[in-house]
């Protein structure tokens, strides 16, 4: 069953430096962020969704941080 999203949050943390330009489109740039994390650039990806039912849930895929 599904239900429908009333808010979702992506946070993404990139392995190194990630470089957009400012002068991109809104969906320009999303598309430019969505193909940086599939290609593997990305350490961690958070997401945060919530529903109209004021249900919630939260997702993640990254990288273990080394511990010094």
């Amino acid at each position: 069953m599904s239900n429908e999203v009333s808010h979702a949050d992506l946070k993404v943390k990139f392995k190194s430096g990630f470089t957009l330009s400012p002068e991109l489109s809104l969906e320009e740039a999303l598309n430019a962020v969505l193909k940086a994390v599939k290609s593997g650039e990305a350490k961690e990806v958070n997401i945060a969704v919530e529903y109209y039912d004021d249900d919630s849930a939260d997702f993640m895929d990254g990288e273990e941080e080394e511990e010094d």
